[in-house]
């Protein structure tokens, strides 16, 4: 069981019946071929092209819509930090999860579950990073206003990796944290935020990632090194004051 999961009880059951009876039994996932459950979550969550991925989760996705319940809790396991850790971060949810951060998780999970059963097939690309905004807009639309949806919704490559793995690394939440207050609060334009989160979150060879995000935008990479370096500084001087008070669900100070 993760850290996210420790005061949740419907998390605990998804886990516990997830360990005994899904992660080590053989299913057929229409082309995906036989797998494990466990075998199912690892071939979403290796590393890939996002077009691989993309198919990956269609596939899923339509075996779920067609009454295939394994590929259902497949794509749930997959994504279910993700509905532990929005409710912390999510503006919408801040006074459930102060009231009970065991209601607000079982209310994103119920949100993500609605999500998945519902999610549009022909939408094939970008997958994981639509079901995290469609999560979040279903999480503004019933606990909070609609207008809010897309000033804080965080897009592109942090969407994918904050629907990746089971994370329990405090660097990467409280940085998921920060760039999520960046948005709510103006502090950062969206494109700021997405190109921070792209450098800071790169998988691999972080010079690469450099490299690549200049060429995406027609820079060279001295200009994009000064830019980050601007964009970093705006955010860490507002925060470096009193972080408790200007970011109520910020991460601990070390």
């Amino acid at each position: 069981m993760t850290a996210w999961a420790q005061t949740t009880p419907l998390a605990d059951q998804l886990f516990d019946e997830w360990n005994t009876t899904h992660a080590h039994t053989l299913h057929r996932f229409g082309s995906l071929g036989e797998l494990t459950g466990e075998e199912a979550v690892k071939l979403i969550r290796q590393e890939q092209r996002k077009d691989e991925r993309d198919a990956i989760l269609i596939e899923l996705l339509t075996l779920e819509h067609q009454g295939d319940a394994f590929a259902g809790r497949v794509l749930l396991k997959s994504f279910l930090p993700l509905a532990l850790r929005m409710p912390a971060t999510v503006s919408s949810m801040r006074s459930m999860w102060q009231h009970s951060p065991a209601d607000a998780r079982t209310a994103a999970i119920g949100v993500l579950w609605e999500i998945l059963h519902t999610y549009p097939l022909h939408c094939a690309s970008s997958v994981a990073g639509n079901i995290r905004g469609r999560t979040l807009k279903g999480l503004c639309r019933w606990f909070g206003s609609q207008d809010s949806v897309e000033d804080t919704a965080i897009e592109d490559e942090v969407l994918e990796k904050i629907a990746g793995p089971d994370e329990s690394d405090d660097i990467f939440r409280d940085l998921v944290t920060i760039l999520s207050w960046a948005i709510d609060s103006g502090t950062l334009r969206r494109d700021e935020v997405q190109l921070l989160a792209r450098i800071e979150l790169a998988e691999g060879d972080p010079g690469q990632a450099r490299d690549d995000a200049a060429s995406d935008l027609g820079i060279s990479r001295e200009t994009l090194n000064k830019r980050v370096s601007r964009i970093r500084h705006r955010l860490m001087t507002a925060v470096s004051g009193d972080l408790e008070t200007k970011i109520p669900y910020a991460p601990r100070r070390r």
